[in-house]
């Protein structure tokens, strides 16, 4: 089989033009397949496609690939990409084929403020339903938001796939998988059976239709029930999103994962399966007596099912705001200063050492601390902003703690969320009393300065006519520096700036390793 390398904007995978039409949608059979399918099976669709599918036959595919491009007998190349490649299927089989809506950047029917003010009055209207867990509820929201994986651990009875269900119901046109683990179970009960009339001619290949591969949102109950193999082929399927069998690759569509559990194990496999949920929750035992009326009365109404809205939201629409704050939309960009982003690195390095007094091995990963830049700006979007500001800063404990987590510090018990929060408001409060934010800002500023002469050595003559930034460091440097005179300040260049970093004196640790890294790291701007 030739494969080819198809242009695509979002990455540079490899894919034959039948898993290119697989992936819109079409099911690819030959000619003696189709003698013993039905066209019903064959033109089975999921509910949410929003178009019509069509059989698509493998003599026909060669046609297309005799027809566009140069193929060699290994690799060929198209370079027209996977437009031209449905354009020419379009001609030689209009009469079976029906071209899929492909993405378009066309983003005039997404109205931002709407979709988040849905998405609010959802999590205001499931707190309703599931009582006392609105701060869980928001984590949820922010895991989907992020495209991330959420864990949930409680005692039995604690509402854990209720609540999970509630929050999947919100969405439309969106693919659910929903598995019950056990120590019995093996892979295929999560990626399908071998297709065994591929088996008979020697492929190795899963059925994947109904699996989590296809799934979008998913629910793994009793999580740590799963033995090691099943949890460890689930490594891959959760962080690369994608599925690999030996010769078999395939994209897994998973956005968020859902797993909950009523305890832990912990093994070498469980703990890097862990690593995969940047969202964790422990749901406590509630015995305030209000709540206990409220559940009352809404288990009286509800019957213990999940009540499925009137109003949904559209799955694209959700995926629309997720690449937004993914920072993959070309259009609209969330800001996030340079700034809060290196307080966001301060503030978890100083939480994590607090923590340490306590649990010398307690530990948040550099793929853990880096997310959460994704976080902030989920924050942010949640809050009708597009920028990040440091309220944001004070809602990060929600992806960075165990909700509900407590930890003894001297002799007392405190949640992992108090610890955090203490954290930020001294570290704040610290760094702007010494000034060290301000210096911190104008650091990053000049950083900016340099980088911008770095990557086009020509605007280092034209340095003075980038008004808003020069005039944002002389505006620092007034306070940094009072005693300097204005009319000095005014004729900034190169080597004015780098001696105003090297008579800086470095109010905290972090505004001094800052500083020394940007003297390493643009030396050679002169």
């Amino acid at each position: 089989m030739h494969i080819y390398e198809i242009e695509r904007e979002d990455d540079d995978k490899y894919y034959t033009i039948e898993s290119f039409l697989k992936h819109d949608g079409y099911f690819v059979f030959s000619q003696d397949e189709l003698k013993h399918q039905g066209d019903e099976t064959i033109v089975k669709r999921p509910e949410y496609t929003p178009f019509v599918p069509k059989k698509i036959v493998k003599e026909e595919i060669e046609t297309v690939k005799a027809e566009v491009g140069t193929a060699k007998e290994e690799v060929g190349t198209v370079s027209k990409g996977p437009e031209a490649i449905l354009a020419q299927i379009q001609k030689i089989i209009p009469e079976k084929y029906e071209r899929p809506r492909i993405h378009v950047e066309d983003d005039s029917h997404y109205d931002i403020p709407s979709i988040i003010s849905l998405l609010q009055w959802h999590m205001n209207r499931i707190s309703q339903k599931v009582i006392g867990r609105e701060e869980i509820i928001e984590q949820i929201i922010y895991a989907i938001l992020t495209g991330e994986h959420l864990l949930l651990l409680s005692r039995t009875g604690m509402a854990k796939s209720y609540l999970a269900n509630h929050v999947f119901s919100i969405f439309e046109n969106v693919r659910i998988f929903s598995a019950q683990a056990s120590k019995d179970q093996t892979p295929d009960n999560y990626f399908g059976p071998y297709d065994i009339e591929e088996f008979k001619r020697g492929v190795i290949r899963h059925n994947i239709k109904k699996s989590i591969i296809e799934a979008n949102m998913v629910l793994l109950d009793e999580f740590f029930d799963a033995s090691d193999v099943v949890l460890r082929s689930l490594l891959s399927v959760l962080n690369e999103r994608k599925f690999v069998n030996g010769p078999e690759q395939i994209d897994v569509a998973i956005h968020t994962a859902i797993a909950t559990a009523n305890y832990m194990r912990l093994n070498e496999v469980t703990e890097a399966v862990l690593d995969r949920f940047i969202y964790k929750a422990i749901i406590p035992e509630d015995n305030d007596m209000y709540n206990s009326l409220l559940i009352d009365n809404a288990y009286a109404l509800s019957k213990g099912k999940v009540d499925e809205p009137a109003r949904k939201i559209p799955f694209d629409q959700l995926l629309y705001v997720h690449n937004i704050i993914k920072n993959n939309n070309k259009k609209i960009q969330i800001a996030l200063p340079d700034t809060i982003k290196f307080m966001k690195n301060v503030i978890i390095n100083k939480f994590v050492s607090e923590i340490r007094k306590s649990e010398a091995n307690f530990f948040i990963s550099p793929r853990k601390q880096a997310k959460m830049s994704d976080f902030l700006r989920a924050s942010a979007i949640l809050n009708n902003r597009m920028e990040v500001n440091t309220d944001d800063l004070r809602n990060m404990y929600i992806g960075l703690v165990t909700l509900n987590r407590f930890i003894s510090i001297k002799q007392k018990d405190k949640l992992f969320k108090d610890v955090f929060i203490d954290t930020l408001e001294q570290t704040m409060s610290h760094f702007k009393a010494t000034n060290a934010y301000q210096q911190i800002d104008f650091l990053l500023n000049i950083k900016k300065i340099f980088q911008t002469i770095r990557d086009d050595p020509a605007k280092k003559e034209k340095l003075h006519e980038d008004k808003g930034l020069l005039q944002s460091v002389r505006d620092i440097l007034l306070k940094l520096f009072p005693f300097k005179s204005k009319d000095k300040d005014e004729n900034l260049t190169v080597e004015s700036l780098k001696k105003n970093i090297i008579d800086l004196n470095p109010y905290v640790e972090e505004v001094r390793d800052l500083k020394q890294g940007i003297l390493r790291d643009y030396r050679d701007i002169n």
